[in-house]
Parts: structure tokens; sequence; C-alpha cells
């Protein structure tokens, strides 16, 4: 019988039992391609990340779904470096961490705000395409009315995986959302996405910039509560359809999970080259919340 020490992290937060849930390996150097994904079933999280040692990075990570792998993922970036932090594997006179995963070799910025680590992680070089979906669509999927929509065109972004980015005009159409899981579904199976993020640039927090949800129902998660990538993604688009100014830089805050009780807060940074959004930065703090081992 095979043992493996396993934790809980609760990422893009500084409180129990908010933010988004990863599960977190630690030392998965032993495990295999199917038993990791044994592991993310059992875990039975949105996302459950394993860190192997690396000859490109300071670290391999690998991010797992219960039902398959993904190329990267953004709370569980978030939740393993914490791991790692905790764990005192980072080494104490570096902010700057290198992780290899199946989106390229990605840096991890480590700072501390009020003694507490927060963890940067720079995503993929933001692509955007026009699938020319139509915004009846697109209402459809996540029944609102078409006047709900802002004149944005929606894309699909990615920032290391494909979301489906959808501007909003008030934030009580956000909060009040039911969609189509089934369309959507379909949708992101014809179109090769994780799923659908509408976002609104009104939010609860005053210090916030925009309120976001994530549905990924093709994915096997009708809701992800706080979403690295979705995040980028939303950041991305914003940057991208010029709707904050800003010449080469700006911080943005994002606050998430509200509708599913895990409420979580997600630094957001963009730099601009040439007029295009070249670099988008994600990230956040985190809580590990149970750890224990794993008997297989």
């Amino acid at each position: 019988m095979e043992t493996i020490m396993i934790k809980q992290v609760d990422a893009f937060t500084d409180m129990p039992f908010g933010g988004n849930p990863a599960g977190v390996v630690t030392e998965a150097g032993s495990l295999n391609e199917e038993q990791m994904q044994m592991i993310a079933r059992e875990m039975n999280l949105s996302e459950t990340a394993f860190v192997t040692p690396s000859d490109k990075a300071d670290f391999k990570v690998r991010f797992f779904t219960p039902g398959s792998e993904v190329d990267l993922c953004g709370h569980a970036t978030i939740g393993s470096f914490y791991a790692l932090h905790e764990e005192g594997r980072l080494d104490s006179g570096r902010s700057v961490f290198t992780q290899e995963t199946k989106a390229g070799v990605l840096e991890v910025e480590r700072s501390f705000v009020d003694g507490r680590p927060v963890f940067i992680m720079t995503q993929a070089k933001p692509r955007f395409e026009d699938i020319g979906a139509s915004r009846g669509e697109i209402a459809g999927l996540l029944r609102i009315d078409e006047s709900e929509l802002l004149d944005a065109a929606p894309l699909n972004v990615s920032t290391g995986l494909w979301w489906f980015v959808v501007g909003l005009k008030r934030l009580e159409t956000i909060r009040d959302l039911k969609p189509d899981f089934t369309a959507m579904s379909d949708f992101s199976e014809r179109h090769g996405l994780v799923g659908v993020i509408p976002f609104c640039l009104q939010a609860h927090d005053p210090e916030a910039a925009l309120h976001m949800r994530a549905f990924a129902p093709f994915a096997g998660i009708n809701e992800d509560p706080v979403c690295g990538t979705g995040n980028g993604c939303a950041g991305a688009f914003i940057g991208h359809h010029r709707l904050v100014e800003f010449e080469d830089e700006v911080d943005l805050v994002s606050e998430a999970g509200y509708e599913v009780h895990r409420p979580g807060r997600v630094f957001i940074s963009l730099h601009r080259e040439a007029g295009e959004v070249s670099r988008v930065k994600v990230g956040g703090s985190a809580v590990t919340i149970l750890e224990g081992k794993m008997r297989f």
C-alpha cells in the first residue's frame, strides 16, 4: 500500500472556507498519471495539483480535474506555491520562482502583505478569437435579455486555457444568472472551451474593479468559485477592449465566489506593449484548511 501526503488549500482568500479549494500533493514524484487522476477523482475538487521535480523550472506542476488533466490552473497554482512556502521549500532569499506546466514555463512571484504571503502567477501570453457567436445565442446561454450585454464583443480568450468571456452591464444581472448548462456545455465542446466567464465592471467591494463568475459544465464544474485562469482571461478582455484605460500597466482587483458562498479576491496585473495586452499576472493569498495521508 502506498501513502502520500495531501493538502486542501483555499486559494484567493485569507479566510478558511473562502476562495477556491484545490487539492495539492507537494511530493508527487512517485505517482503515475493514472494514480494522479484517481486521486483527483477522490478529492472531487475542481482541480488537484501534483508537484514533481523539473529539469526546466523550479518545479513541475500538473493539474487534474476529477475527469481529466488540464494544461493550467490558476487557483491550484496559488495553492501549490502556498503549500510549498508552508513547508519551507521556497528559498527565503528569492521572490520569483518558476513552474513547468503544459502551458509552458511560467513565473510565480512571492510577496508579503501584512505578513501573509501572496503569490502572483504570470499566465501565458493572451490570445483572442472571435468565433462569431450571435448576441442572441450568448444571451440564451446565460438566460438573459440581449440588452444586458456590454457592447464590447464577447471573445474566446486564452491565458493558458480557452474561456469565452462576456461583459455584462449590471451587477444585479450577474448575481442572478441561472445559465442553461446543457446549452453551455454543448457550446464549450463545439468551440474548444473550458467554459464561460461573465463579468461586470461593478462590484460589492469598493476596492474591486470587477465582479465575475466562471461556468464550466463541459469540464464537469457548473460553477468554479474563484477561477485564476478565468480572471486572467477577463482581465485580458478588459485590456483588449480598453474597458479600463491605461498606458503600460494597470493593477485591478476582482471579486468572485459570492454566489456560491465562497467569496474571494484576485489581484490582476495587465501589461501592454505596442497597444496590445502582452502579459497577464494573477494572484492572491491562500489558507491550508486540511492536510493528511491518502492510502491506496
